[in-house]
């Protein structure tokens, strides 16, 4: 049915409340990174239960700070008690800055906020304003993210790593672009002789080398630095290659030589693992890796997000055979290929 024949929707049931509910949804990051950057659960951590005791705590004032508190309860980060406020299990585990789980690196600069704020001239030109992929946006901004994107994704690497090990002892491995190395740290745990190498820009590998000492695995990594289009990985050397969340940063035609140079590292029967946003084949869904293909557009060159159709094309005209996928607890599974 062509649109002109399509039924009119009733004219009741057409509402501008979509649009009014997209055109504020901005507030709810800038309350959370407006917190997180005063210090609120902190704060409140510290036992400041009075909006009077959390702005002076946090150096803001009377005005401002219940204000802000009230926005936090309505989003569910913050409780409300007989006046005061306290944190909820969310935001004391993963808001607090000396909580061990701290979420909020990625919320302490307003990086990404100001990248979205050029949108509309990244989607005219198809230019992003900056390249995030780059070695001197890399060793910028990565150091600050990957500390949350370690909390992010520590589950879902154990989750992986057990189905990875399962019927495979001894692994060698690679973790590429490895940024902390919670993929590859996963395995090792799971998989006592397991060995691998960490390949990333320097200044991000002298990071990955604390969560490895934090993991007690540094003894079994090899390091190599370097930008992942270029660095030599060798032939038939490892049973396992890790890409993490970093296809979307590369985009098709850098990612499809990558995959044909690992295909020529890894041995006969190894296999690479693809950890990324997978939007269906339709691109109608999941709606975060829809609007991670922004997010690439207005911070990298080339990057974008690519379907599981795309993805099996690829890795099958790179050598790889077999192609599945692994459900690891996230909006998009994990895609493994398996070399012949």
């Amino acid at each position: 049915m062509t649109n002109a024949n399509r039924p009119l929707a009733n004219e009741a049931e057409v509402t501008p409340d979509k649009l009014l509910d997209l055109s504020f949804s901005f507030a709810g990051e800038r309350v959370l990174s407006t917190a997180v950057q005063l210090g609120v659960f902190s704060a409140l951590a510290q036992g400041n239960r009075a909006a009077d005791a959390v702005a002076q705590a946090t150096g803001c004032s009377r005005r401002g700070m219940p204000a802000l508190l009230d926005a936090l309860v309505g989003f569910g980060l913050v409780g409300k008690l007989d006046g005061g406020y306290e944190l909820t299990p969310l935001s004391a585990r993963y808001l607090v800055r000396e909580s061990p789980d701290y979420l909020g690196h990625m919320w302490e600069t307003n990086r990404l906020w100001e990248l979205w704020g050029r949108l509309a001239d990244s989607a005219r030109t198809g230019r992003s304003q900056t390249a995030v992929n780059q070695q001197q946006g890399a060793e910028e901004f990565f150091p600050i993210l990957v500390r949350s994107l370690h909390i992010q994704n520590r589950a879902k690497a154990q989750t992986l790593a057990q189905r990875l090990v399962s019927g495979h002892k001894g692994l060698h491995g690679i973790d590429i672009a490895c940024g902390s190395g919670v993929w590859g740290i996963a395995v090792c745990e799971a998989d006592p002789q397991a060995r691998f190498v960490a390949q990333d820009f320097p200044a991000v590998l002298d990071l990955t080398r604390r969560y490895l000492r934090q993991h007690g695995v540094e003894d079994r990594y090899e390091f190599l630095p370097g930008n992942l289009r270029e660095v030599d990985f060798g032939r038939d050397r490892f049973d396992l290659a890790l890409l993490g969340n970093i296809v979307h940063s590369e985009g098709e035609s850098s990612s499809r030589s990558l995959f044909q140079r690992l295909c020529a590292a890894l041995r006969p029967g190894g296999r690479i693992v693809i950890i990324d946003m997978v939007p269906n084949d339709a691109r109608t869904g999941p709606v975060f890796p829809l609007l991670f293909a922004l997010n690439m557009l207005v911070a990298t060159e080339e990057g974008g997000t690519y379907t599981l159709a795309e993805y099996t094309d690829w890795l099958c005209q790179a050598g790889f055979t077999t192609v599945e996928t692994m459900d690891i607890g996230s909006h998009s599974p994990a895609i493994m290929a398996t070399k012949a």
